[in-house]
């Protein structure tokens, strides 16, 4: 951006990719023929060729890419040859040389990769066959990030490309758990970088089961302000990593305080299906005895920007458990916010309700609410006591239910 430059080169964006642990071909620019003989012999036989230009996006449509070059004899010929191709598609195009790869020889599968911003709806990240079919399938699907594993899978299981890559006429499965951790890479670069207005990973080369980035091209949003927000170019806020806090129970057991996740599915349902009539009728105001999948993702797959629900983690013989939710579910003004607590029976009575209380009240102060309230039924009185302690005002309501108040300003 300093230089005013709006893409990257192709050896750049690699570089990119491969400080997010995304597998790439190792790629060499040269300056020359001569430079790029000694590339290809010190990476050995065969290699790949591509022009290197800033004003040529799409290399392969003017011959710019050319595979299978086994010798320096071939080298020598086809850099002439696209040289050539490249001057006359692009006459007034900056030609910086080539770039030189070692070339993998047989490609089981070929997807791509890739981002864009729109205008509505911030970053999206693009999944689907790829390589030069990509536009003539138009087989792909759409996420907004971040993304986690879960909703990785969920992206690839939306394309035909899915079923095709999990072995076809005899070709080797791809390894779907490192495909998996490539999307969400690739996600935590968008979310890292607003300056980037679109990215390309095409193709993905699998071979043997294995993934591997064959060209990349990023290009800067030329439209980029600096602000205040670290998240202009995303409409869904990022997983909240400083709300995770250690926290000892007052007879010393550690738990661990972190906002919710959506693969905390199960171990929501397990507590919310162990919890006593009681204690499901002081949360939810009725006995919840079908604990649905809408219901649970509900849940658990929140927008953090306008909802914020921490659980309390628990670890017994290196097996994890939640014992208890406080959640804040923030009007649509953004001034107010309604909370709600809940702790299994085993772990009431040790201070948590109170601690996950207060840590909502710090969160609401930090999103600038007014207010923060709750609904609170009158033989629940240990909620009462502690929205007492902790400075709330109660009002009686009709329906013999109480609201609970406390002004943030």
């Amino acid at each position: 951006m300093k230089e005013g430059r709006t893409i990257l080169s192709e050896a750049e964006s690699k570089s990119f990719l491969s400080d997010y642990d995304i597998p790439v071909a190792e790629t060499y620019v040269a300056k020359n023929v001569e430079e790029a003989a000694c590339r290809a012999l010190a990476i050995g036989y065969p290699v790949v060729l591509k022009i290197s230009s800033p004003q040529i996006t799409h290399k392969s449509d003017i011959g710019g890419v050319i595979t299978g070059i086994d010798s320096e004899i071939k080298l020598r010929e086809v850099y002439c040859t696209m040289m050539r191709r490249a001057k006359d598609a692009y006459p007034n195009a900056k030609i910086t040389g080539v770039a030189v790869e070692k070339m993998i020889e047989k490609v089981d599968y070929e997807i791509i990769l890739g981002a864009k911003r729109d205008k509505d709806f911030g970053m999206a990240i693009l999944f689907g066959t790829g390589g030069t079919k990509a536009e003539v399938f138009k087989d792909f699907s759409i996420a907004l990030p971040p993304l986690n594993q879960m909703l990785a899978r969920r992206l690839m299981e939306e394309t035909k490309a899915y079923n095709i890559i999990q072995g076809f006429r005899g070709k080797t499965p791809a390894d779907m758990a490192q495909l998996e951790q490539i999307i969400v890479s690739f996600s935590n670069l968008i979310v890292d970088f607003p300056e980037i207005g679109e990215i390309d990973i095409n193709p993905i080369a699998i071979s043997k089961g294995r993934s591997c980035a064959l060209d990349a091209r990023i290009i800067i949003d030329k439209n980029y302000v600096d602000c205040t927000s670290p998240y202009p170019h995303l409409v869904i806020t990022p997983y909240p990593t400083k709300y995770i806090i250690s926290w000892k129970m007052s007879d010393g057991t550690e738990v661990l305080l972190r906002p919710i996740r959506p693969e905390d599915e199960p171990l929501e349902r397990e507590m919310l299906q162990s919890l006593s009539e009681e204690a499901s009728r002081c949360r939810f105001f009725q006995v919840i005895n079908n604990i649905s999948h809408q219901m649970l993702t509900r849940f658990c797959n929140i927008d953090y920007d306008r909802e914020m629900a921490i659980v309390a983690e628990l670890k017994t013989n290196g097996r994890r458990k939640i014992i208890g939710i406080g959640r804040l579910i923030i009007d649509p003004n953004f001034k107010k916010g309604e909370y709600a607590v809940v702790v299994h029976d085993d772990y009431q009575k040790k201070g948590l309700g109170y601690k996950l209380v207060d840590m909502l009240i710090g969160i609401g102060h930090e999103k600038g609410l007014t207010k923060i309230y709750g609904m609170v039924l009158p033989d629940n009185i240990g909620m009462l006591k502690i929205s007492e302690r902790l400075g709330f005002t109660a009002k009686y309501m009709p329906e013999r239910i109480i609201k609970v108040e406390l002004s943030l300003k």
